[in-house]
């Protein structure tokens, strides 16, 4: 259980199944999202016991048609970054270090309808999506959406790979002229899920509910440089501490 989002395990079969992704084999190993809000006691006691509440579906459809969204547009903007890659490393040279190739899990809405009416109503929705293999001790969240520095420490499993999201999302700031970039990584280091998108339009939430407006307006003072931006050619951001000492100087 998530912080908006109750996750189950699931299986899904479609007839006929596509030739590729989500639901291309008979039983694909899914996990099944679907939001909730806390119902607590009215009795008082513990503030921490609550109840699983569901939405209804008028709130419910729309909710997880901006989480579906949202996972088409991170996918879209970390292949952007792939793409400035391969470009750099076709017109540059390639770099000293391996780069990782990761990608978010493959997902699709599901609708439930009451059955025996005509037309037949939406029951519930439900947010299907590719299974991280592993379990929780395979997920780390790498960046948080409060902030541009890596969540993890130099000696922590996937700082390698939180740093190199660090890197993306300075390649995503810069070719989207500093409206957008991917944050709150997170999942596998193979698999992500569950992204947020950073944007800062005059205080309007274009793609999902974690949007950080200042994290976009703070991002080239919080962002630091590392060895993907170096062989990249990225321009180093001026930092607060850099101008402060620029004018003391």
């Amino acid at each position: 259980m998530g912080g908006f989002k109750t996750a189950h395990p699931g299986w899904l079969t479609l007839t006929p199944p596509p030739v590729s992704g989500l639901g291309s084999v008979p039983r694909d190993e899914i996990v099944v999202k679907r939001p909730f809000h806390r119902v607590f006691s009215q009795a008082g006691g513990s503030t921490e016991a609550f109840k699983i509440g569901r939405f209804p579906v008028v709130d419910e459809l729309p909710k997880l048609f901006r989480e579906a969204n949202v996972l088409y547009w991170a996918s879209s903007l970390l292949q952007l970054t792939y793409d400035f890659i391969d470009h750099r490393r076709a017109t540059y040279c390639p770099p000293p270090f391996p780069v990782p190739r990761v990608r978010f899990v493959q997902a699709g809405l599901a609708l439930a309808f009451v059955q025996g009416q005509a037309p037949c109503p939406i029951r519930a929705a439900y947010l299907l999506e590719e299974l991280i293999d592993g379990g929780d001790d395979a997920f780390v969240k790498f960046i948080h959406n409060m902030d541009a520095d890596p969540l993890l420490d130099e000696l922590d499993y996937g700082y390698d790979l939180a740093v190199f999201f660090a890197f993306t999302q300075h390649v995503q700031y810069v070719k989207t002229g500093g409206l957008a970039f991917i944050s709150d990584y997170q999942g596998s280091t193979s698999l992500l899920t569950d992204p947020q998108i950073l944007t800062d339009p005059d205080g309007q939430d274009i793609f999902g509910e974690g949007n950080i407006e200042v994290a976009v307006t703070m991002f080239e003072a919080q962002h630091v440089c590392n060895d993907y931006c170096e062989w990249a050619g990225l321009e180093k951001f001026q930092s607060a501490d850099s101008v402060d000492e620029t004018h003391d100087t």
